[in-house]
């Protein structure tokens, strides 16, 4: 990654602030010590791992992107099992954080990456 000066984007280019925040949280339960070798799928993401569920929140009062890392990276490293784990201990927890558009309804990808796709599926 490499860094360098923008030029003039207020002027010339169209922005606006978020709207709201959604975070998606993936955790992938811990099994058997003989059954938890990572598998890849052949569902609607070929070659991704298997095994993950996840929970969908809408952040409401979220100021910005950090109000929502904050409560990503809290609710990854917490006891609960907001993915509904069904009791098992989970082996990994990542997030996705979402920011909507004020004057659109559509959700822009901001932070972290769906552990369901493959690696090779960055643009």
């Amino acid at each position: 990654m490499d860094a360098r000066p923008a030029p003039d984007v207020y002027d010339h280019e169209l922005w606006e602030l978020a709207g709201a925040y959604r975070v998606t949280l993936w955790e992938h339960p811990a099994g058997a010590p003989e059954v938890d070798e990572p598998r890849t799928g052949y569902g609607p993401f070929p070659g991704a791992p298997m095994g993950w569920e996840e929970a969908t929140f809408e952040l409401v009062g979220a100021r910005d992107v950090r109000d929502a890392i904050r409560w990503a990276e809290a609710a990854v490293v917490s006891e609960e099992e907001p993915s509904g784990g069904r009791g098992r201990p989970a082996k990994n927890r990542e997030y996705v954080i979402y920011a909507r558009l004020q004057n659109e309804n559509r959700w822009l990808h901001v932070a972290g990456w769906p552990p369901v796709l493959a690696p090779d599926s960055r643009g």
